[in-house]
């Protein structure tokens, strides 16, 4: 057995050695008390103990005005999540799926359940049954035309482009996130492969797989965020250089292009924490790849510097096209925010000026400059779908399948844009506390456009929004 005093020896040294390296109080606490650390990871929750609900998603505010409703009590309730009933068993569209059903069981007896006939059958079934909202049957419709076309015309063949295109639309409506992320990218590999970097007929497929790329990067869906704001902002640098290449600057989609730009360079700086893991090999690799196909400058997702230049061209855009002068000053405006949003407050205040000034030359400019300058407006103006706050979650949220209830906050707005003297005005109980907290906390760091008087931005008092939020 051994000598207690020697072990007493024994850990006082080691004990000493973890103090020198600001270890002790872990170790100590491992060595004391094990079975507290054990029992705070379970997730079971007593009996008298209530689970408190969680914010998922926060609305894009509204103004109250004076006579707006619903009463600031309103209500919680839950978004149904029953699909519309259109299956009537006598109504004319459920004879036609019928008939179709019909005739494909025929061709299979004909000639087997590979037979290409079959394609145009299934792809219209598919898409009646999407018409009707019965996305799993237009799902397996659709499936199984992809499949008979890949037999029987190939592998890759832009014929089965449509049915893609359609099957991801029901899987994205029945939210199935991992088969609507794997098609996304398989839909894109077949466009690529058909048309090409440099063929106009890719600039659709290059804004849709952005577009779901940024989608999924709102539900939190991947292990990699990060690579999804560097996905989508490849693709839509290359899809406003084939616009701009075969239709001009002046085409109207380089404005989609440009404010999904700005849209991402957002994200950017609001989510940093999803860029950390970008020089791991695996990620490299992928992104490098398309890199190389898009024939893009760089992997790694852009900021302040990528807004900017975006809401630069959406000026020119406006100048060139000769738009109305409201057009091109709030054009103006929207980089002044851009810049309110990350603190350069002189050019910011330049160019509120700048938009105030080129206003002032018109006969109604004083109506237009209320229009524009005469309330606070949050901010960025270019995000339009609810943020979403639980990005972290193992699985995404989505607000089909959650409760919604709405709160109205006043606040002032300083010269800069910030929150004070926020002061919740729904009445707060038991059950929404927690929900009002975390809301108190949103509003109390966002950023709003400041009422702009003679040029320069004012401190104002008073202002009443409402947010809706899912929780």
């Amino acid at each position: 057995m051994a000598d207690p005093t020697f072990c007493h020896k024994i850990l006082s040294t080691m004990i000493m050695y973890l103090i020198r390296h600001r270890l002790a109080l872990i170790y100590l606490a491992l060595l004391l008390d094990p079975v507290y650390a054990q029992e705070g990871n379970t997730d079971q929750i007593s009996d008298g103990e209530s689970v408190r609900a969680r914010m998922h998603y926060l609305e894009k505010p509204v103004v109250v005005e004076a006579s707006s409703g619903p009463p600031l009590n309103y209500a919680p309730k839950r978004q149904s999540t029953d699909k519309l009933e259109v299956d009537l068993p006598f109504s004319d569209d459920s004879k036609i799926v019928e008939r179709y059903s019909l005739a494909i069981q025929m061709i299979e007896g004909n000639g087997g359940v590979w037979d290409s006939q079959l394609v145009e059958q299934l792809s219209t079934l598919g898409n009646l049954q999407q018409q009707r909202l019965n996305h799993p049957a237009a799902i397996e419709a659709f499936r199984r035309a992809i499949q008979i076309n890949r037999i029987a015309q190939g592998l890759h063949t832009p014929d089965q482009i449509p049915f893609l295109e359609n099957m991801i639309d029901s899987l994205v409506a029945t939210e199935d996130w991992e088969q609507a992320d794997l098609y996304s990218d398989y839909l894109f590999f077949v466009q690529h492969k058909t048309y090409g970097i440099n063929d106009p007929r890719l600039i659709p497929a290059l804004q849709r797989l952005a577009s779901w790329n940024i989608r999924a990067f709102n539900l939190g869906y991947g292990d990699q965020l990060g690579a999804r704001l560097s996905t989508a902002q490849m693709l839509l640098s290359a899809g406003l250089r084939s616009v701009v290449t075969h239709y001009g600057q002046r085409d109207e989609r380089t404005l989609q292009y440009l404010r999904d730009l700005a849209r991402s360079a957002y994200y950017v700086k609001m989510y940093p924490e999803y860029l950390a893991g970008m020089d791991q090999p695996e990620f490299r690799a992928r992104q490098e790849n398309l890199r190389q196909k898009l024939n893009s400058r760089t992997i790694y997702p852009r900021s302040f510097s990528l807004g900017e230049a975006a809401l630069k061209d959406i000026i020119n855009y406006h100048i060139q096209k000769n738009g109305s002068v409201f057009l091109i000053a709030e054009a103006i405006t929207h980089l002044a925010d851009w810049y309110l949003i990350f603190d350069r407050r002189s050019n910011a205040q330049n160019r509120y000026l700048q938009a105030w000034s080129l206003l002032s030359t018109e006969s109604d400019g004083d109506q237009l400059k209320e229009k524009l300058f005469g309330r606070v407006v949050p901010l960025p103006t270019f995000m339009d779908g609810p943020k979403n706050l639980e990005m972290r979650a193992p699985i995404p949220k989505v607000r089909s399948n959650l409760k919604n209830s709405t709160a109205d906050v006043s606040f002032s707005v300083t010269i800069t844009g910030g929150v004070r003297d926020l002061d919740v005005l729904t009445e707060e109980n038991e059950e929404n506390a927690n929900l009002l907290s975390r809301l108190r906390r949103s509003v109390r760091f966002s950023k709003f456009r400041p009422v702009i008087e003679n040029g320069r931005p004012v401190h104002s008092v008073g202002h009443v929004f409402r947010y809706r939020y899912w929780y």
